[in-house]
């Protein structure tokens, strides 16, 4: 079976009935073709089941009314506790009655748990006779929990949630899935349905509480008929892509409630059941002490408002209140009694109060005030107020609410540190210990990080005295104010005129850093790059290099306190680039004396690396063979570069050994492949032929290199006849003619 695309005809049926008179009932219908996409689980529900009777009246159970004789008919895999912590369901924890299985897999109710399972599934339970009626054909798989219950409050109420398997394809099917919560006795004729659709007679059903869009056996007419406003889509919400429940929608968190008369037995009925067929089920979920008689409600107050965490009041001052409210406003005056417990004692934190209050005849409130009474400090007390419902329906007392008031101590405040001595620039936190509701104002406001909170940040220059006001205002309590003074120690002061300085490449620097006041108490330590370290307060460094550049930081030290001041400054070190120079640079013996060159700015010249230079380029003597060494710099930005070497030879020119060979083999071994003329320095080849012995030319060109061919195709094996000019440096030419013998 395709779990995805199946169709049935079925029904599930879910009531809470308080049975008596003659029933008035709705019937429960289902719908032809359902689709169901099911997920993986995620563990985000967590199901107890098979819980008694006992044990799921309890956790419904809330103030306001007393429960008795529950029953409960239900498989025990369809029933049981939950708890849950994210959407779609509301409720974060109550009870759960399904016509399936409470927990998939162990997991939880149709927890879209795998994707070939279902929360459907057949219990094989009998159906209910009442729902039989209510869906007008047989039911199965009924679970159904009943009790009495008796309400000390003029209306009970509920909080649930309704969810199924049948949303989305059956909406606005001729069959509609619902469920209905019940109530008889008392004054009602037979039984009455409390779950409707707010504000209106609608009972809750998938036809009334969808997304407005008929299903695949649905028409929208179905749904409109119900009342007028149906379908109510703002109660409805989408599951159809959900992670945690297998049911494709389920509505909003809604509320039933009916009204009742105090103090007497009404009878509750809570039945869920499949019509039809036992596939494809409904749960409801039920809001843990949900189940409540509302006729009065208790709370703190805080007069005037404050946005703290819990009301409060304090000891000497206005006091606090506990207001008491009716449901509604009645014509009679009521009484309300009440009991006091907490940490609080009477007639030592708080003065003495009687056990009751009036709410006047047509008033909405009447406030309960407890006036704090000034003691020595014994800290922060607690005040619960539980109270019960008019009458206590006989001889039983039902607390229907309480509500918990703060009682802080009589204001006080305690500053710290003491007056103190601290060095300038230190950074002090300030603290006023005193309760957290207190208003804060702290003056003066200079070199402090605020001036409303508790525990500002002081960082002061000179001796200066703060002060702080607490205060509470419109408690009537009176402020409080304390003060602490700082003097501040003599503490050095550093500054740079320049905290970022660039000297020149082999300059020697200062770092020169200025001290307030001058002191002879002071002890100095420099560190810096490469090693730097120094104790004196204005150190300097020599022969400025690139690993002299970064930051240096400076220790000034009051030996007498302590006090330390820091400063820094940043070195750049300008290092201009080399001139550019040919080293080694060559001349010819005798020849006219040639000042040397370099390509660059402002160019000094060496004879040496520790002469003082000139900015006149040396003139090069020529009248004996020699080699030395000259050294050049050029000025970038009044910074003179590193000195730049340049090797002079002075060396014999056209007056060397010209070697021609005799003989060669271009055989393309790597030796002896070409005839190739080597010629001594001064010497340069002008032009080479070569002849065969019939006078033809077979080579020329202007290097003295031939590979032993003619026309890119080998010469013959023999004898070739060449001549070979070379120009010489010092003008003119040389000429060379022989024969050499090419061998293959």
């Amino acid at each position: 079976m395709n779990i995805n695309n199946y169709k049935s005809s079925f029904s599930k049926v879910f009531a809470f009935s308080f049975s008596g008179g003659s029933l008035r009932f709705y019937i429960l219908f289902s719908f032809a073709f359902f689709f169901i996409k099911a997920h993986a689980v995620n563990g985000q529900i967590i199901v107890q089941p098979s819980k008694t009777a006992a044990e799921l009246a309890q956790k419904l159970t809330g103030p306001g009314v007393i429960v008795s004789n529950p029953v409960l008919t239900c498989p025990d895999q369809a029933n049981g506790f939950f708890n849950i912590s994210t959407a779609p369901i509301g409720i974060d924890s109550g009870i759960l009655l399904t016509t399936g299985r409470a927990m998939t897999n162990g997991s939880a109710i149709g927890v879209n748990g795998y994707s070939s399972q279902l929360a459907s599934n057949n219990n094989a339970a009998p159906g209910d006779s009442t729902l039989d009626i209510l869906a007008g054909q047989s039911t199965v798989d009924a679970c159904k929990l009943e009790f009495d219950v008796i309400p000390v409050g003029d209306t009970i109420s509920i909080r649930y949630e309704f969810s199924s398997e049948e949303y989305k394809n059956a909406v606005c099917g001729p069959y509609n899935d619902a469920f209905a919560f019940f109530i008889s006795g008392g004054s009602i004729s037979g039984a009455d349905n409390m779950a409707l659709v707010p504000g209106t007679n609608i009972p809750v059903t998938i036809n009334s509480i969808n997304n407005g869009i008929p299903g695949s056996s649905g028409k929208l007419i179905n749904c409109t008929s119900i009342g007028a406003g149906s379908p109510f889509t703002s109660y409805y919400i989408d599951n159809a892509t959900g992670s945690v429940l297998t049911h494709q929608g389920l509505t909003t968190v809604l509320k039933a409630i009916h009204a009742v008369t105090p103090c007497t037995k009404y009878h509750l009925k809570i039945v869920i059941a499949d019509a039809g067929d036992p596939l494809y089920d409904s749960g409801v979920f039920l809001e843990a002490g949900s189940l409540q008689s509302e006729t009065y409600s208790v709370r703190a107050v805080t007069v005037p408002p404050r946005d703290t965490a819990a009301p409060f009041c304090v000891k000497g001052c206005l006091p606090g209140r506990f207001r008491v409210r009716p449901s509604k406003v009645k014509t009679a005056a009521q009484t309300i009694n009440f009991t006091l417990s907490g940490s609080a004692v009477s007639g030592v934190d708080y003065s003495p109060i009687a056990d009751s209050i009036t709410i006047p005849a047509n008033d909405s409130f009447a406030d309960v005030l407890i006036y704090g009474l000034p003691t020595a400090m014994n800290g922060t007390k607690t005040l619960k107020i539980s109270i019960y419902a008019p009458g206590g329906c006989g001889s039983i007392s039902s607390v229907i609410d309480s509500a918990t008031l703060l009682i802080y101590d009589t204001l006080s405040l305690v500053v710290s540190p003491k007056d103190t001595s601290i060095c300038r620039g230190d950074t002090v936190m300030l603290r006023a210990s005193g309760d957290d509701i207190y208003t804060y104002q702290w003056s003066p406001l200079f070199r402090l990080s605020s001036g409303n909170v508790s525990n500002p940040l002081a960082f002061p220059v000179s001796d200066i005295t703060y002060s702080v006001i607490a205060s509470l205002p419109g408690t009537s309590c009176p402020s409080h104010s304390a003060s602490v003074r700082f003097q501040i120690k003599l503490t050095p002061s550093v500054q740079f005129y320049n905290t970022d300085t660039t000297v020149c490449y082999a300059a020697t620097f200062g770092l020169s850093a200025v001290i307030s006041p001058a002191n002879p108490f002071f002890g100095y330590s420099w560190v810096g790059p490469d090693n730097f370290a120094a104790s004196v307060q204005n150190p300097t460094i020599a022969n400025a290099q690139a690993a002299n550049q970064g930051v240096y930081q400076i220790l000034v030290t009051n030996d007498t306190n302590g006090c330390v001041a820091r400063g820094t400054v940043v070195v750049n070190v300008n290092i201009p680039a080399l001139p550019g120079v040919i080293s080694p640079s060559v001349f010819c013996l005798n020849t006219l004396p040639t000042a040397l060159a370099a390509d660059g700015t402002n160019l000094h010249w060496y004879t040496s690396a520790t002469d003082t230079g000139s900015a006149t380029a040396p003139l090069i003597n020529t009248s004996a063979l020699s080699s030395f060494q000259y050294f050049v710099t050029q000025t970038l930005n009044e910074c003179e570069s590193p000195k730049a070497a340049i090797e002079v030879e002075v060396k014999k020119c056209c007056d060397g050994i010209i070697f021609i060979p005799t003989a060669f083999t271009p055989n393309n071994d790597g030796r002896n492949d070409f005839f190739k003329v080597q010629e001594d320095y001064g010497y340069t080849v002008k032009d080479m032929m070569i002849y065969n012995r019939w006078g033809q030319v077979i080579y020329h060109g202007n290097v003295g290199s031939w590979d032993g061919k003619f026309n890119n195709t080998p010469a013959d094996e023999g004898t070739y006849f060449y001549k070979v000019t070379f120009s010489c440096v010092l003008g003119g030419t040389v000429e060379r003619v022989g024969d050499v013998t090419l061998i293959r």
